[in-house]
């Protein structure tokens, strides 16, 4: 590693951390079902922000490993800060590590599906246990039924053991649903973070139905053996090529493979990058926590990715215009963020929490107790430290009131978080997180899984701002959005009204309106279950005038 290199990462080393007090706890997870009061916690896993039975409100998926029984569960908002289980799944398999989540349409019917995955233990009375539990949806407005149901008992729609041999050890665990290769179909991308035949990425698609004879098929697999262990795999189009890559960072001193599908029916390894910190020493790796998107609007993606150990180090790839040429002087530390307890970042997204058009790097801190919102300012060179305000949004020795330095102390863990949108309907933003090391002994208010929300509400009556004489197309509402935003605009005339979605590349993805409109407000919902994480754009037409903005998908 250069010395230059080195050098600017001390340089962004010295960020300040601004403390708003503009989020507050809604709802916690006290007790988990058909456990034990204050068990042993195991959540390291929580996926949010999506409305799978199509009612309205928001739901979240959590689960936990490790203990005698381990559960998926689904709670879902019934009012304001409230939520309430919905749905769950035992897993019938011994486990150990972590389990896996995704939500989409798996075999491109029309319904979506959960997806969960768990590292099975393979023994002499079960050699090749399932990895994979499919779970579709009933198709019934408002009803949360996943899954095959005889009367109140449900199975899994479909369950697969990734084809592996005999006694494997196999632990799947970053998973996302998309149509990566852009051939219609949706594929499921897993990483396997570890296992007998190394780190793994795999690229999966269905034949038929999994609710009728349908399968599971591995279009591509990928396994190599390292030093460490592969906790993310995530997609994106860095170089903007309009071809997603794939990304997976293994945890041996910041050690990545980037995948690309080269529209022919082959996945190419265009980069290796191999232990570019181990001459320092430093054994970074990520959770969860790589995510491709355009901050400043400027075109040019970029790629960040949120360090584990030790320090609290983010680092940034931009300005590429081939994902085949990046090399260890692309990778660059962007900022480090301070202070007492601060190590280990863990999943990190990408959203917009207040609306106010700038996004933020959302990150679960795990050992230092903080969730962080590390937020573009709006101007300057993202891969500028001083281009970012650095926020921490929550702080369990804050809100506990036990010193760090006490003995004993707490040990949080709070190893997964994910923004939830608004999925309480009231207008404000939630972001929910698990702690992974629950500490009842010390503190009896320690709890699962927490719900915080943004004091500011946003979009509960924007109608004000639509203008009756002017024509008006508003930003979309949310945005980013995962997987449905609402749009709303105006027109002055009785007018002939069309509203398209467009990918980057100038390619038509949807139309929304197609029709003649009476003067008057209206608004249109827009859902993107089946396509990819990225930029879209969405214009409107009325007569001879047209207007176009930006929206960004962030699963």
């Amino acid at each position: 590693m250069s010395k230059t290199f080195l050098l600017l990462f001390l340089a962004v080393s010295l960020t300040i951390i601004a403390q708003p007090n503009n989020w507050d706890v809604i709802w916690k997870m006290e007790q988990k079902p058909f456990m034990d009061p204050q068990v042993g916690s195991e959540l390291a896993i929580v996926k949010a922000g999506f409305d799978t039975d199509q009612d309205g409100m928001g739901e979240f998926l959590c689960a936990w490993t490790d203990l005698p029984n381990n559960y998926l569960l689904m709670y879902e908002a019934t009012g304001d800060n409230q939520f309430e289980l919905v749905w769950y799944f035992e897993y019938p398999v011994s486990a150990n590590t972590f389990a896996g989540i995704a939500v989409g349409d798996a075999d491109n019917n029309g319904l979506v599906d959960i997806v969960t995955t768990m590292p099975s233990i393979a023994n002499a009375e079960n050699p090749n246990p399932q990895r994979l539990w499919n779970f579709e949806w009933s198709g019934v407005v408002g009803e949360n039924k996943y899954g095959l149901y005889n009367g109140d008992q449900m199975s899994p729609t479909n369950s697969w053991n990734f084809g592996v041999e005999d006694n494997v050890d196999f632990r799947p665990y970053s998973l996302q649903i998309e149509d990566i290769d852009n051939d219609g179909k949706n594929e499921l991308i897993a990483g396997v973070r570890q296992g007998t035949r190394g780190r793994e990425v795999i690229v999966a698609s269905v034949s038929g139905e999994l609710s009728g004879f349908g399968f599971w098929e591995i279009e591509y697999n990928f396994a190599q053996n390292f030093g460490g262990s592969l906790y993310s795999v995530t997609t994106g189009d860095l170089d903007s090529d309009g071809l997603n890559e794939i990304y997976a960072l293994i945890w041996n001193y910041f050690t990545m493979r980037i995948f690309e599908y080269d529209g022919s029916a082959n996945y190419n390894i265009t980069t290796e990058l191999d232990e570019l910190y181990q001459p320092q020493g430093i054994d970074f790796g990520a959770v969860d926590g790589v995510r491709v998107t355009d901050v400043n609007s400027d075109g040019i993606n970029e790629l960040y990715i949120a360090g584990t150990e030790p320090v609290n180090q983010i680092f940034i790839i931009t300005g590429i215009s081939d994902v085949s040429q990046i090399t260890a002087q692309d990778v660059q530390p962007l900022l480090t963020i301070p202070g007492v307890n601060v190590s280990k970042l863990r999943a990190m997204y990408i959203a917009d929490p207040d609306h106010d058009g700038n996004l933020s790097m959302m990150i679960a801190g795990e050992g230092n107790g903080k969730i962080f919102d590390v937020e573009y300012k709006g101007s300057g060179d993202p891969a500028d430290s001083a281009s970012w305000d650095v926020n921490v949004i929550f702080d369990v020795w804050e809100y506990s009131g036990i010193d760090p330095a006490a003995t004993p102390t707490l040990s949080p863990r709070f190893f997964y978080g994910s923004p939830g949108g608004d999925m309480d309907g009231d207008g404000k933003d939630e972001y929910v997180f698990v702690n992974y090391s629950a500490d009842f002994s010390i503190w009896s208010d320690d709890v699962y899984l927490w719900v915080i929300e943004i004091d500011q509400t946003v979009g509960v009556d924007e109608d004000s701002n639509l203008n009756p004489d002017i024509f008006t197309l508003q930003q979309n509402y949310p945005n980013p959005f995962n997987p449905s935003t609402t749009i709303k605009y105006h027109i002055p005339d009785n007018e002939f009204v069309t509203l398209k979605v467009y990918d980057v590349l100038g390619n038509e993805i949807s139309t929304l309106v197609n029709e003649t409109k009476s003067a008057g407000n209206y608004e249109v919902s827009f859902n993107a279950e089946n396509l990819s994480s990225g930029v879209y754009f969405y214009k409107l037409t009325a007569g001879n005038l047209s207007e176009i903005k930006k929206m960004m998908l962030v699963r």
